[in-house]
């Protein structure tokens, strides 16, 4: 195994109102536990519609669950750590997946698990590549469980995934002992854990998976269809339950599984082939390229608008396919109104947010909780924007996502003319940051201090605008005798190669040798606190 520790995006999506209600068709019901049926008390699962069929997992127990590519395995394996995370545990997620692209699912979920990584609460490792053939060269796989159970002993998991189970499977001589070991290194760990396994487990016969369905609590099978409806089917629980019954769901950016209790929800109601056809385009900004607008008009009818009000206009009223905005980061704040706006007033307009740089996911998240569906670049070709839009327009809009209260706002770099950034005079920069400090979910970030050895302070936080990312939330500040910056969702351990960059244009521009101090939010809480001036965290 190879431990990876990679790095903020924001909080879990709202649930539709029908997906929490106590109330909820008779054949669809949540459970509730036959008092006296239980000899251990259940504990919510985080798998939305596990926890709304049975009421929860027993603890301390094994469970499995199987389904084709694109059903849902991946976010169950997030769902039911971000469950152990919120109740204190550390969790293991053990997987074939690029950290990266872990981190990159968690955050179109709206899960965070960059925080807790960074905590080491959350340890994500990966099989590595050659994972299978070293277990096949073993005559037993025991060496691969002590190994693993003692990178874990120092870390005591509540809860442990793995997904999946098949390299354990795929192991030659060794995987006929595999499962074995790997039940008892569960017992040994007395953790709760789940597992997944690619296919459907019914009417197959592997004498190795054997054990494995003996001792699990718990077998679970999902399923989808071509309109991206899923479907959760309880195939054995070693609990009571009142049903046992399929609960179909939905995977949604921002709220991960949400419950259908309207079977009549599971279709998206049909847009007619006109409407799919018109879009509005909001240039809030600059103008969206023209090779883009042509490339759009050879398949769309498009109206294209600039500024804020003209966005609720008769077209979008009386219905296009989807809305366009065309933003930078000095306009997000606007644009997020705009769209609460429109869901306030019931308008479901698919709403697209084109930028012509890349969103951090923690903006991409505070968008799709105001109600956003998608995000484009303005770099993709013609042909790829056509596609991208067309499978959006066919989708629709899913509409029960909105926070009830306003996205707290973000603090932007001042400007001369709305398009020329200048740098803040520190005291402002500090003010700001510490508002970001005192909000319930914490931000990460760093904090650079730069001294010149020569030269004059404004050039070079002239030169630090020019370098950071101002247009998704960095800040430049003149604090004194040096230069503040301020990183937005940035680690330390990953701004190597900025350091390096900044140090190289200074030298060249005559600022010398330029000395970077760097402080971690929250590695280095109370240094971040001293420095802006904030409390020190209770």
């Amino acid at each position: 195994m190879d431990p990876q520790t990679p790095g903020a995006p924001s909080m879990r999506g709202t649930i539709p109102p029908e997906a929490t209600s106590d109330v909820a068709p008779a054949d669809s019901a949540p459970v509730t536990p036959r008092p006296g049926s239980l000899p251990t008390a259940l504990v919510p699962s985080g798998i939305r519609p596990l926890d709304y069929r049975l009421g929860g997992i027993l603890p301390n127990r094994p469970y499995v669950i199987s389904g084709n590519p694109g059903t849902g395995k991946s976010v169950s394996c997030l769902e039911f750590a971000q469950q152990g995370l919120e109740g204190g545990e550390t969790v293991v997620l053990i997987t074939h997946d690029d950290p990266a692209d872990v981190l990159a699912s968690a955050a179109f979920l709206g899960i965070d698990i960059e925080r807790p990584l960074r905590e080491e609460r959350f340890i994500l490792l990966r099989f590595q590549l050659d994972f299978v053939r070293r277990l096949g060269r073993a005559t037993t796989a025991d060496a691969v469980f002590v190994e693993l159970k003692r990178h874990l002993a120092e870390f005591k998991p509540g809860r442990i995934a793995i997904d999946s189970i098949v390299p354990f499977l795929d192991g030659g001589a060794a995987s006929t002992t595999a499962i074995y070991g790997l039940i008892q290194f569960l017992d040994e760990m007395e953790v709760t854990s789940l597992l997944t396994f690619p296919g459907d487990m019914a009417g197959l016969y592997d004498r190795r998976l054997e054990p494995l369905m003996q001792r699990s609590a718990g077998v679970f099978h999902l399923t989808s269809d071509s309109e991206r409806n899923h479907q959760l089917e309880v195939r054995k629980i070693r609990f009571e339950a009142a049903s046992m019954g399929p609960v179909m769901f939905r995977i949604l950016s921002g709220a991960g599984m949400v419950v259908i209790t309207d079977p009549d929800s599971a279709t998206i109601s049909l847009v007619s082939d006109e409407i799919q056809r018109r879009l509005a385009l909001v240039n809030m900004t600059d103008p969206l390229p023209n090779e883009l607008v042509n490339g759009l008009r050879h398949h769309f009818e498009i109206d294209v608008r600039t500024g804020m009000v003209s966005a609720f206009s008769d077209l979008v009223r009386d219905g296009v396919g989807a809305l366009l905005l065309n933003v930078r980061r000095d306009v997000i704040e606007s644009a997020l109104q705009l769209i609460r706006d429109l869901r306030l007033s019931n308008h479901n307009v698919p709403v697209v947010l084109i930028t012509p740089y890349v969103l951090r996911s923690a903006d991409r998240t505070r968008a799709l909780r105001a109600g956003a569906d998608d995000f484009l670049s303005s770099s993709l070709a013609p042909a790829e924007l056509v596609a991208r839009l067309q499978n959006i327009v066919k989708r629709g809009h899913w509409h029960d996502l909105m926070l009830a209260s306003p996205e707290p706002g973000m603090i932007l770099q001042p400007t001369t003319d709305g398009s020329t950034y200048e740098p803040m005079d520190g005291e402002a920069l500090t003010k700001s940051v510490r508002g970001y400090l005192d909000r319930d979910q914490q931000p990460f970030f760093t904090m650079f201090l730069i001294r010149p050895e020569k030269g004059e302070l404004k050039g070079l936080a002239r030169l630090a605008l020019n370098i950071v990312r101002v247009e998704s939330g960095d800040l430049v500040a003149i604090d004194g005798k040096r230069v503040m910056v301020y990183l937005d969702s940035a680690r330390p351990k990953d701004l190597a190669s900025l350091k390096i960059r900044m140090r190289e244009h200074a030298l060249r521009l005559g600022y010398g040798d330029i000395e970077i101090e760097a402080f971690g939010f929250p590695t280095n809480e109370n240094a971040v606190r001293e420095l802006l001036g904030a409390p020190s965290a209770s």
